[in-house]
C-alpha cells in the first residue's frame, strides 16, 4: 500500500509523530498505530473499489450491538473529526479508513489443551447468533445485511486457476446450499470468519474482532468455520481425534447460548467441506500464485487434489 495513503489515514485518526506496524489482513491492509503521545490503536484500510461504505456502517453497528449486550469486542475509535469512517484518496484511488482499540490479551496458540477456552469460544459464537434474533436487532435486519451468495466470489466468473474439476464440485455445493431452508431456526446474521486469529484471550475471557464478513448465512456454517480452521493447526494423524474433542467442546458452549436442532448440527461436516472448497476458490480468485512460496503452493495443490477426489477435510462422529 502506498505510503501516502497510510500517512493520510494515520493523520485522520492520530496526531504528532507516529509509526505504523503491519499486522496483516488478507490484503495486508491492517496496521497498528503507535503515537509519540502513547496512543495506540488498529487502523484498517479498505479499498472503495471493493468495499461499500454502507457495508462498513453495518459492520460497526453490529459490533456496537454485540458490545451493548455483554460481548467483549474491540471498540471503534473515532477520528480527529469525530467520525467512525474516514476517506483518503491518492492518485485516483479511494480508501475508507476505520480504527479500533487494540484488543487486550493474546492470541490462542494452543487449541488442544484447554477445553474450557473452546467452550467459551462456542458460547461467544452462540451468543452472537442469539443476539441476531433479539428484539432490539430488528433495526439491524432492516439495514440490509448481505446474504450468503451476494459476495463477488459467487456472482463473478469462476476463476480459471481453480480448474474445471473444482468448478464442478463448487457447483454441486452451491446447488445443495440453494436448496437449504433459510428459516430463523437455522439461518441468520453470522460472524462468517470466527477462526482463532480473530479473537484474543484476556483474563480468561474472549475479546472478539474483525467483523468485516458479517452477513446472513447458516448458523451451522459459522460453527463449521471455527472447526475447519482449528483443524488446520493439527498434523494429519491427530486430526480426527482433535476435531472430535474440539467439536464437542465448541458445541457444549454454543448450545448454552443458542438452540440449534440436531438436523442442523448433522450438516456441520458438509459445511466444513464447503469451507474448504470456498477457501481454495477464494485463493484462486484473489491471490497471485506466482508470488506464493513453494510451501504455500504445495499446500494449495494438496487442497485441490482432495477437493477433486471428494476427500472430507476430517471425519466427525456427528449423527
Amino acid at each position: 500500500m502506498e505510503q501516502a495513503v497510510l500517512d493520510q489515514g494515520a493523520g485522520k485518526f492520530g496526531k504528532g509523530a507516529y509509526s505504523l506496524k503491519l499486522l496483516g489482513g488478507f490484503e495486508q491492509s491492517v496496521f497498528e498505530y503507535a503515537g509519540e503521545d502513547g496512543s495506540r490503536f488498529v487502523l484498517k484500510f479498505l479499498d472503495a473499489a471493493k468495499y461499500q461504505k454502507a457495508d462498513i456502517i453495518r459492520e460497526l453497528t453490529w459490533m456496537a450491538h454485540l458490545a451493548g449486550h455483554g460481548l467483549r469486542i474491540a471498540e471503534s475509535v473515532t477520528s480527529r473529526e469525530g467520525l467512525l469512517i474516514e476517506e483518503v484518496a491518492h492518485e485516483g484511488q479511494l480508501f475508507y479508513v476505520v480504527a479500533f482499540t487494540i484488543a487486550p490479551g493474546q492470541p490462542l496458540t494452543d487449541l488442544e489443551s484447554d477445553a474450557s477456552v473452546i467452550e467459551r469460544w462456542g458460547r461467544g459464537l452462540g451468543r452472537m447468533h442469539a443476539l441476531g434474533k433479539h428484539d432490539s436487532a430488528a433495526l439491524l435486519h432492516q439495514m440490509g445485511f448481505a446474504h450468503w451468495n451476494s459476495h463477488p466470489i459467487y456472482t463473478d466468473e469462476f476463476p480459471d486457476a481453480a480448474g474445471e474439476k473444482v468448478h464442478a464440485r463448487w457447483k454441486e455445493y452451491l446447488k445443495e446450499l440453494s436448496s437449504l431452508p433459510q428459516n430463523p431456526q437455522g439461518y441468520g446474521i453470522v460472524h462468517n470468519d470466527l477462526h482463532h486469529r480473530n479473537f484474543y484471550i484476556h483474563d480468561g475471557d474472549i475479546v472478539f474482532f474483525d467483523f468485516g464478513d458479517v452477513g446472513y448465512h447458516w448458523y451451522a456454517y459459522d460453527i463449521a468455520i471455527s472447526i475447519y480452521h482449528a483443524v488446520q493447526t493439527v498434523p494429519g494423524p491427530r486430526k480426527a481425534e482433535f476435531a472430535s474433542r474440539f467439536c464437542d467442546a465448541l458445541l457444549t458452549g454454543y448450545l448454552q447460548e443458542h438452540t440449534l436442532s440436531n438436523d442442523w448440527i448433522k450438516r456441520i461436516p458438509f459445511f466444513i467441506d464447503f469451507r474448504n472448497v470456498y477457501s481454495f476458490v477464494y485463493f484462486s480468485k484473489y491471490v497471485n500464485w506466482h508470488e506464493l512460496d513453494g510451501r504455500t503452493r504445495n499446500y494449495l495443490a494438496g487442497m485441490k487434489a482432495d477437493i477433486e477426489a471428494g476427500t472430507p477435510v476430517v471425519h466427525l462422529p456427528i449423527s
